[in-house]
């Protein structure tokens, strides 16, 4: 046997020996060093990251297009948990900018969206919706906007709400659903002021791209519509009640239903009156979507009623100018209008499931039960023994 073979076969050296563990104790000294207690990652995995991403570039900056790319980018998003980890996501991406590095992976926006959210920079993740299509191809996933327009939704920040979903809307890339104007008219059902005219805007924009609303959405902003009637209506009232006080006839209001608004809509206001119309169109986008015909859950019917006990206790001329320009093959021709058959209805499909509803509007049997006429006392009798627990409470 030769004598190299012979060599080779022996015992190893300890200079062997001896390299052999210094390598493997280098190796666990890195992979302790990237590991936290509580996180399973090292506090500063992202810069370590960046750092091998940019010793790749060289001093010259000369590197294989083949060698770098979105892989780099992506590997630094995954271990980011902070403001700073983002930052060298972003720096990352900057260098491939400067070095003319392709980044067309159509996951980018996405991961950097959802990114941003995990890392708590909230207002990166809407500046990356609004603004993507000035540096990426693709847009970011339309969930991932929904979620970061649930967070805002959520926060209080009413009006970032708002503009997420004009980006949306003005983006041809992006496709537009029912869940965006679902949050959109939630947030702006939340203002201050004008809340329920800022919100019909959003329902008008939904008809005009011929998106069609889940019966909920339309239901919410009928009742938001229709509680700030009768709040203007409550407040003709009680106005006109303190002006007789003041005049010395006391007690010639207090004769009328409370219920009827009779002495109400002799003084109806504009704000009353706008909010009526508005309401019209809300409903008639009910009717248009096909949550009325052919049997609606107790939710719409009994807000559809709400709004025809409104129109009912209208004066003959002030119905007559609302209702002219409405459509006559919309919500006005349905029941003719009968608030009590619609409520009827509400109460005779509430046992099945398609017209079951959990939340019923609150002031239309407010509305009811102030009313001194007994078939009124009546339906009410009836809408407690239907809905049971469902009934609202006052």
């Amino acid at each position: 046997m030769p004598l190299c073979v012979l060599a080779r076969r022996r015992g190893p050296t300890a200079s062997n020996v001896a390299r052999w563990w210094v390598g493997n104790v280098r190796c666990a000294a890195v992979a302790v060093s990237q590991v936290n207690v509580k996180g399973g990652r090292a506090p500063d995995a992202a810069q370590r990251l960046f750092d091998e991403l940019k010793m790749k570039f060289g001093y010259m900056g000369t590197v294989d297009h083949s060698k770098v790319g979105t892989p780099d980018l992506f590997r630094i998003l995954k271990v980011a948990r902070n403001a700073g980890d983002f930052n060298w996501a972003l720096q990352a991406m900057n260098l491939f900018y400067n070095f003319g590095v392709k980044l067309k992976h159509r996951e980018i926006a996405s991961r950097l969206v959802a990114a941003a959210m995990v890392c708590k920079v909230e207002s990166e993740a809407a500046e990356i919706v609004k603004l993507y299509g000035t540096w990426l191809e693709r847009p970011p996933d339309i969930a991932l906007v929904y979620g970061v327009m649930g967070h805002y939704l959520d926060a209080g920040e009413l009006l970032v709400v708002r503009e997420l979903a004009q980006a949306v809307r003005e983006d041809w890339r992006m496709h537009v659903e029912p869940p965006l104007y679902a949050l959109s008219i939630e947030a702006m059902l939340r203002l201050p002021e004008h809340a329920v005219l800022e919100a019909l805007q959003l329902h008008q924009d939904a008809r005009a791209v011929g998106v069609r609303l889940p019966a909920a959405l339309h239901t919410r902003l009928l009742d938001a519509a229709l509680a700030t009637v009768q709040d203007e209506v409550a407040g003709a009232v009680q106005a006109a009640d303190e002006g007789a006080e003041g005049a010395g006839e006391e007690g010639k209001g207090a004769e009328s239903s409370a219920g009827e608004d009779e002495d109400a809509g002799a003084s109806i206001s504009d704000a009353a009156l706008q909010h009526l119309k508005a309401s019209l169109e809300v409903a008639d986008g009910l009717l248009r979507d096909g949550h009325l015909l052919g049997g609606g859950n107790a939710a719409s019917l009994c807000s559809t009623a709400w709004l025809f006990w409104h129109l009912a206790a209208l004066p003959e001329a002030a119905r007559a100018e609302l209702l002219e320009g409405a459509d006559p093959a919309g919500v006005v021709a349905f029941m003719n209008r009968d608030w009590s058959r619609v409520l009827q209805a509400a109460t005779e499909d509430f046992g099945c499931h398609w017209g079951f509803s959990g939340q019923l509007p609150r002031g239309f049997f407010q509305a009811l039960e102030a009313s001194s006429d007994p078939k009124v006392a009546e339906l009410v009798s009836l809408s407690r023994q239907r809905f049971g627990r469902f009934y609202p409470e006052m």
